[in-house]
């Protein structure tokens, strides 16, 4: 729990039938893989306890992390740390020690965490009763206790006023937002009046902007904030039983227009064009909204796929309109539903036009250039289109194997590669693997001995091939790998393992003139073939 709240692109591994080496994972920003290890050992990291920590790496260099964490309550002597420094020898992705020292700084800063540990101790109860005095001596029953007095005083609050419902909400600060909302189907109903003097500074970027943002709020009907020096004191005129009328002065101002669902919503399509009118992406969009002000308005509305968000301002006084596009993809999404959206900012490029055709009675059509590319500003050029390249591998794989699931949390360009391999697979093509290095477990002396004489050519068969997409296996049948080593790396640890434990495990590594090959089947090639 205190990794996933420190690491929010952390994950749980699902422990049953092993972890691999791992209780958590986690792909940063970058597309780098961490693995976690948690051991809950505590006093001294004992041999046996070495040994289990050597396992776990010998199960997590499979996945290939970039890092390796070690999370466990020992802060580590001399020579522990010592030996933790040397398996960086064999295992160059260890990287941390995150011991006891460690654990209670990150602790000692989410006490929530350690109260949701100790919710049964009855000790811990008994230390805060008397902090909690009060509200055990007003709440006995607890939640209930509390739900009751707010439905109480809720019910009060709406007998205030005969036309205002009354709201009242949590900010993020802890301070209590009290929301007016007119009471439905209340005819007439007295309005609430603001009077003041909105300024701005000239030759100050910040109001500048502010004020370009007012004047587009009172014009097309928008949203904007005003600081305490663009306000002199504000009057309000209100009814009287809601006690707010007066003037007073305000720390900030928020104007927002009412937002006015369209019914039955506009339906269009966008469309880019080149610089020689020939279209290049193209999607279906509705506008469900629409803001009005004392020169035109805006419309709100989306794609498709509710990945773009769309606000289109008209100027009735001079005739134009412009857009604004943002990309804002959802938290679950199939991936074959990015590949549209990411092409199509992808080619929304300076040069281009943008083409609006609105669908009803009458056809229309507006056209516009873009003046700003589509992509996030944080983004490489041709991020997007790597992207949407990245997506449409594993809908790909997706649909050639009949197993659909939505992009897991994290998915990076290294998961598309490994989709993109599986493609390839699954077509019947041979793939090159980018291991240098491979463990075999040995438990004779003769198969030792026939490993250490020299250059060797083998093959190893798997029953099932499977590739992982967070937490979706896909099981893409049974394959073969082809590997032709020059030299074993720890003959002699191997020779001294298998004396004393009966088994060892030895690393190999690849001839780098004959890459290490895998396919999908059952059947062995003829060596006398093989390239």
């Amino acid at each position: 729990m205190l990794v996933l709240r420190l690491r929010p692109r952390a994950q749980e591994v699902d422990g049953a039938g092993g972890d691999g080496g791992r209780d958590l994972l986690e792909y940063t920003e970058s597309g780098e893989l961490i693995n976690y290890e948690a051991k809950s050992f505590t006093g001294r990291m004992t041999s046996g306890r070495r040994q289990q920590v050597i396992r776990s790496l010998i199960s997590t260099a499979q996945h290939q992390p970039d890092h390796w964490d070690l999370l466990v309550p020992i802060s580590p002597n001399p020579g522990e740390l010592a030996w933790f420094d040397s398996l960086r020898e064999e295992f160059p992705f260890v990287r941390d020690w995150r011991g006891l020292n460690w654990l209670n700084q990150k602790f000692a800063a989410h006490q929530d965490l350690i109260r949701y540990a100790l919710q049964e101790s009855g000790d811990y109860i008994l230390d805060r009763i008397a902090e909690a005095r009060a509200e055990r001596d007003t709440l006995l029953r607890g939640i209930p206790d509390l739900a009751e007095r707010y439905r109480a005083l809720q019910l009060r609050a709406q007998e205030i006023s005969p036309d205002y419902a009354i709201r009242t909400v949590l900010g993020p600060d802890g301070e209590t937002a009290i929301h007016l909302l007119p009471k439905v189907n209340v005819q007439g109903g007295r309005p609430i009046r603001f009077t003041g003097r909105v300024s701005f500074r000239h030759n100050e970027p910040q109001d500048e902007h502010r004020r370009q943002q007012f004047e587009d709020a009172m014009r097309f009907g928008g949203e904007v904030e005003l600081a305490a020096a663009n306000i002199e004191e504000l009057a309000v005129d209100a009814p009287s039983e809601l006690g707010i009328s007066g003037t007073f002065p305000i720390e900030s101002l928020k104007i927002a227009a009412h937002r006015e669902a369209l019914d039955p919503t506009m339906r269009g399509q966008l469309t880019i064009r080149t610089s020689a009118g020939i279209p290049s992406a193209s999607l279906p969009v509705e506008f469900t909204q629409r803001t009005t002000g004392f020169d035109g308005g805006s419309l709100y509305g989306q794609d498709i796929t509710g990945f773009i968000q769309i606000r289109m301002r008209y100027d009735r006084r001079r005739g134009a309109w412009s857009q604004t596009l943002s990309f804002a993809p959802p938290e679950v999404a199939l991936p074959q539903e990015m590949v549209p959206v990411l092409r199509f900012i992808s080619r929304a490029l300076p040069g281009q036009s943008m083409e609006l055709t609105v669908h009803g009675p009458t056809v229309t059509q507006l056209t516009a250039p873009i003046n700003h590319a589509a992509v996030p500003h944080s983004w490489d050029s041709d991020e997007a289109e790597t992207w949407a390249d990245a997506f449409d591998h594993l809908a790909t794989l997706q649909r050639m194997t009949g197993q659909f699931f939505p992009t897991p949390p994290g998915y990076n360009l290294k998961d598309a590669r490994d989709a993109q391999t599986a493609i390839s697979l699954l077509r019947g093509e041979r793939v090159a693997m980018p291991n240098t290095v491979v463990s075999l477990g040995v438990d004779r002396r003769e198969a030792l001995d026939q490993v250490s004489g020299g250059r060797l050519a083998f093959a190893a068969k798997y029953q099932a091939m499977v590739v992982t997409f967070g937490q979706h296996q896909i099981d893409l049948g049974p394959g073969i790998e082809l590997m032709t080593i020059d030299k074993v790396l720890n003959m002699r640890e191997a020779r001294r393992a298998l004396e004393s434990d009966g088994h060892a495990t030895v690393r190999l590594r690849i001839d780098r003139t004959q890459p290490a090959q895998r396919y999908l089947g059952t059947d062995l090639p003829d060596p006398d073939t093989r390239t």
